[in-house]
């Protein structure tokens, strides 16, 4: 960066042409809005330009007449007190305590648009003695052009007015209007009423791509952003430097030096005039030699801030390609791109498409022309500068930069002294992995340290290998455990393998470690399991814990961690993370959402979190999915962990990629009794009751947080055109077994707070702010013959009360023994109760245990689980096949059946391997570890292409039944035909059962169990026993 940003003062040249009503006016309001009806807006309306405006008369974008007694859709510019006061008869905005010329208001981002034509207006009075005069007009940023320049005075209301025409590269983000004034000579207040703008937005953007060329090289970065980083990486005393407009012979060797002497490494943003003059490329091989980071800054100083497009690719190609001729590396790295003086312009967009991250100013040090460029004050901004976290900026050339040397030699030693950290911004540079990053515990602990309160952590002699380890115990939760600081080593978008040895301590009981990360960024904090890296530890022998894991976005810390079960101590030894190339997916293999959607499945989806969104997992999902469901991201506890204080980084995140992707998203989920924070239901510290009072509490908990994704979303999609195609709005409201309950409704919070009409508010809730959306009740084990009863009598019964409710999803987290008629028996089930429902397969997956215990993530964890096949290929192969015939029978129901989900991107992403205990035997999923087809793929797509299967180890099913209850006349019982439960096995179909005592027996009074065994082909069998119980008559009673 060359030159300061020039502020309104700065700047003494009109736009023009411009419209000028320079005469005081009378203040007639109602004259001046008097056509808003016409557009069909309230006061204080924001209505963003859409593609159909600019073939439409110019319309009202903006206006405001303060009349509610706020300033919305306008914010506070500068630091003025704004307060509405009553003015005349109406109310006016009263702009006081003004130290700048620009203190007041401007518009909001994204209102004015590159390209666009606006008119805009306002009536002004100065809040002074009379007779005061100023002058006043709008100002547009970035480039601080006037519009509309026009005398006021404090003795009657002035409308200043004018015309604008947006550069066609302007950013929507950074075009913004407020109302300047004249320069202060001492603080003055003014009125501001009657605020509108006009416009015709600008024709719909044409998508730029860069100029097709097979030989041009990409900058580098990985995953680059259009929005300049202002940060660097990591957290705690921190800092990037970066040093812009060299090589220059002198000032840069200078830098060099100093960098070399302390071991740091720096971002040199480099011009290209300056690489073509003399020693210049001579400096920025020794550069690249010494291990810095390289920064387009353009070929030459010129501010590239109104270029178009195709201007600003043309000057950063040719400067790549003088970079990387002078060094004599054709694909040498320039993963960042800084725009000269800061004025961006187009520049990131085109900088990003080249594959370099913009790079924001930071904090600078105002070492460039026309400021103190005294040694003494260079020195005190460059400490002022290091702040934890900074970019800071400082100039190796462009000018005489020698106070800068001595200033940045200066503060350099003293910080580095102290302790600081010098390091890359965020994003860019993948050079960052580090191939070593390991941990050996041969010289104690590694960096690593104890994560929750009262965690030890320890050296242990009891190692794998060498004589070192690390001891992990007195853990009280189980993500308590042991934790290493990676941020330096996890670049965005770059796929790295994590792996450990364990082993638990002596006398522990076998259990389950996983490998887990935790990534900050912006105060906010997201926890993600490391794909495939949980596994069964045991004290006789080290288990080694492997898997994968990509960074999806910056963050400011990155930790990786071990965890386990509460109370179990164990041994870790041999970490590493290290890059890894990924298999590309499988191109010339049926999209399953082709396959599926010829099959009449409109959408075909899948549960994601923002690892799916880069690298491989991203291409898969563009090949094979057109929607997809945030996994946790839509969640209560992800979006309102705090009362008022909603969070949607996460989910913003995911709906930019859909956008971007064209990809349709199934939300999950509105209210939930899992995964919900529990301030839901308390009041202070007191738990709500059914009281009225508490029953009212909740509900408008219930609204304000179903309101508040709502309109987070409205607002991000004006337009209507959110990728949010349907809602879970409840999740898990029937229970496993009977309970008191109507419908055997689970005894949640809401349900114990609100009864069942919880599930009847949530709904019309949804419907209200969600009008568009199809809404939908979901709940696992729905195939299950007692709980599909349950199910289908809640659903009839919301629609008996008109509850809008469009569709019936369920979860099918099945397993390889499940009956495929079961779960075709309650699709029927809801068929019969209402054709027109949707229905959904909302979270599928097929495991290969011999247990399965449902889906109820809430619930204790049931151990032991334990594969049903001998090896992972048998296992494999069986869930292809039930994968066959679980979609054979959903293509007959396709009228019905409108989106199908599966639970995880790959087998190595499913949660069945970490819950509720380490299952690495389970391959649930189309797609394996590698993102390659697994058979269950081709059970869907192409069943010939499947495996042998594999002998059948698989025992038939017996669906539950209730108890039977029956009253004998006499002492010896009585004589019960029983209806026997049914039995089904995967392969031969219905079986018969034998149970002991037969239906017809004589049972005496009392408790008689009945056991019923059923035997396949195979000779499996399965045993399942119900009661009988015999109660005597009483006399009298009926």
């Amino acid at each position: 960066m060359k030159n300061d940003p020039i502020r309104d003062d700065d700047r003494i040249t009109p736009v023009t042409p411009c419209r000028l009503i320079a005469a005081p006016t009378a203040r007639h309001r109602r004259g001046l809005l008097a056509g808003a009806t016409a557009f069909g807006l309230l006061t204080g309306a924001l209505v963003l330009p859409s593609a159909q405006a600019a073939e439409t008369a110019p319309a009202v974008l903006l206006q405001e007449d303060f009349e509610d007694g706020a300033y919305d859709p306008l914010v506070q510019n500068g630091g003025p007190t704004l307060s509405v006061v009553a003015e005349g008869g109406d109310r006016a905005l009263l702009v006081q305590g003004r130290a700048n010329d620009y203190d007041g208001v401007k518009t909001p981002a994204n209102l004015l648009q590159p390209g666009g034509s606006y008119t805009m207006s306002a009536q002004v009075r100065l809040a002074a003695p009379a007779g005061t005069t100023a002058s006043a007009r709008f100002v547009v940023e970035p480039t601080y052009s006037w519009v509309g320049n026009t005398t006021v005075t404090a003795d009657a209301w002035t409308t200043v007015s004018g015309t604008f025409s947006a550069p066609a590269g302007a950013d929507p983000a950074t075009l913004r209007a407020y109302l300047g004034t004249s320069a202060l000579t001492g603080p003055y207040d003014y009125l501001l009423d009657d605020i509108v703008i006009t416009g015709t937005a600008a024709p719909a953007p044409v998508t730029w791509q860069p100029t097709p060329d097979a030989s041009f090289v990409p900058g580098g970065a990985t995953a680059a952003t259009t929005t300049p980083v202002t940060a660097a990486r990591g957290t705690g005393n921190r800092v990037a430097l970066t040093f812009d407009d060299g090589p220059n012979p002198g000032e840069t060797t200078a830098i060099l030096d100093l960098l070399k002497a302390q071991g740091i490494r720096a971002t040199f943003c480099i011009i290209g005039q300056n690489v073509q003059q003399a020693g210049g490329a001579e400096l920025l091989r020794r550069i690249v030699a010494e291990g810095h980071t390289l920064c387009n800054h353009g070929t030459s100083y010129a501010d590239m801030g109104s270029w178009t497009q195709a201007q600003v690719e043309t000057d950063l190609k040719a400067n790549l390609r003088i970079i990387r001729e002078a060094v004599g590396d054709p694909a040498l790295a320039v993963p960042y791109f800084r725009a000269p003086n800061g004025s961006w312009g187009a520049t990131g967009a085109v900088a990003a498409a080249l594959g370099m991250q913009p790079l924001g100013l930071g904090s600078t040090i105002s070492d460039w022309d026309g400021n103190d460029l005294s040694e003494a004050t260079l020195t005190a901004n460059l400490r002022a500068a290091f702040t934890p976290g900074a970019i800071v900026l400082a100039h190796d050339g462009g000018g005489d930069r020698s106070s800068t040397v001595k200033a940045v030699t200066t503060v350099v030693t003293e910080k580095a002294a102290e302790g600081w950290e010098f390091v890359l911004p965020q994003g860019g540079a993948t050079a960052a992995v580090q191939p070593g990053v390991s941990s050996d515990f041969e010289g104690g602990l590694d960096g690593w340290a104890a994560r929750g309160d009262g965690v030890q952590v320890a050296a242990s002699t009891d190692a794998r290998t060498g004589s070192g380890a690390l001891l992990v115990t007195n853990r009280t939760q189980p993500w308590h455990g042991a934790t290493l600081d990676v941020t330096e080593g996890l670049p965005v978008g770059t796929a790295v393998g994590v792996s450990v040895w364990a082993k638990l301590a002596p006398g522990e009981s076998p259990a389950g470690l996983e490998i887990s990360v935790q990534r900050d960024n912006g105060g906010a904090s997201a926890y993600e399991g490391v794909a495939g890296a949980g596994a069964q530890v045991t004290a006789d022998g080290w288990v080694l814990l492997r898997g994968t894991y990509t960074l999806a976005a910056a963050a400011d810390r990155v930790q990786v961690y071990v965890e386990g079960p509460v109370g179990v101590d164990f041994l870790l030894d041999d970490f590493v993370l290290e890059p890894i190339v990924e298999k590309p997916i499988q191109t010339d293999v049926p999209a399953l959402k082709d396959v599926l959607g010829a099959a009449g499945i409109e959408h075909v989806g899948v549960a994601i979190d923002a690892r799916e969104t880069v690298g491989t997992a991203a291409d898969l999902l563009r090949k094979h999915y057109n929607a997809f469901t945030p996994e946790n991201a839509g969640k209560p506890e992800s979006v309102q962990p705090v009362e008022g204080q909603f969070a949607f980084t996460q989910l913003d995140q995911l709906l930019d990629f859909a956008d971007a992707e064209g990809i349709e998203v199934y939300g999950h989920v509105l209210a939930w009794h899992s995964q919900t924070p529990a301030w839901f239901f308390l009041d202070g510290d007191r738990p709500l009751t059914s009281s009225p009072a508490d029953q009212a509490l909740l509900k408008s908990r219930m609204r304000a947080h179903i309101a508040g994704i709502a309109a987070h979303i409205d607002a991000r999609y004006p337009d209507g055109d959110s990728p949010i195609w349907a809602w879970d709005v409840v999740n898990e409201v029937i229970a496993d077994g009977d309970t008191a309950n109507p419908h055997d409704m689970r005894d949640s919070r809401w349900f114990q707070v609100l009864g069942e009409g919880f599930v009847d508010e949530a709904f019309r809730l949804a419907d209200q702010y969600f009008p568009d959306a199809e809404l939908f009740i979901n709940d696992y084990n729905t195939e299950m013959p007692e709980k599909r009863a349950d199910y289908v009598e809640l659903i009839a019964a919301l629609q008996a009360r008109g509850v809008p409710i469009d569709g019936v999803g369920h979860q099918a987290h099945v397993d390889v023994a499940r009956p495929v008629q079961w779960l075709e028996d309650s699709i029927e089930a809801v068929e019969k109760l209402d054709p027109t429902l949707l229905q959904a397969i909302t979270e599928l997956d097929v495991n290969a245990s011999t247990e399965n215990q449902g889906a109820d993530v809430s619930g204790a964890p049931v151990d032991p689980y334990s594969p049903a096949f001998e090896n992972d290929e048998d296992a494999a192969a069986e869930v292809g096949y039930y994968y066959r015939d679980l979609f054979a029978m959903l293509r007959e129901h396709d009228s019905s059946i409108e989106s199908v989900t599966f639970w995880g991107i790959s087998n190595a992403r499913t949660w069945l391997r970490t819950w509720p205990m380490a299952r690495p035997w389970e391959q649930p999923l189309p797609f394996d570890d590698d993102l390659q087809v697994a058979p269950a793929y081709w059970g869907i797509v192409d069943p010939t292409k499947l495996p042998a299967r594999p002998a059948d180890v698989l025992a038939p099913r017996i669906a539950d039944v209730p108890d039977v209850h029956a009253v004998s006349n006499g002492a010896s019982g009585v004589k019960l035909s029983y209806t026997p439960p049914s039995a089904i096995d995967t392969r031969d179909g219905a079986v018969r059962l034998v149970c002991s005592p037969p239906s017809g027996s004589r049972f005496s009074i009392g408790t008689t169990t009945v056991t019923c065994t059923a035997k396949d082909a195979a000779g499996n069998t399965r045993t399942s026993s119900f009661d009988v119980i015999v109660t005597r008559k009483v006399p009298g009673k009926h």
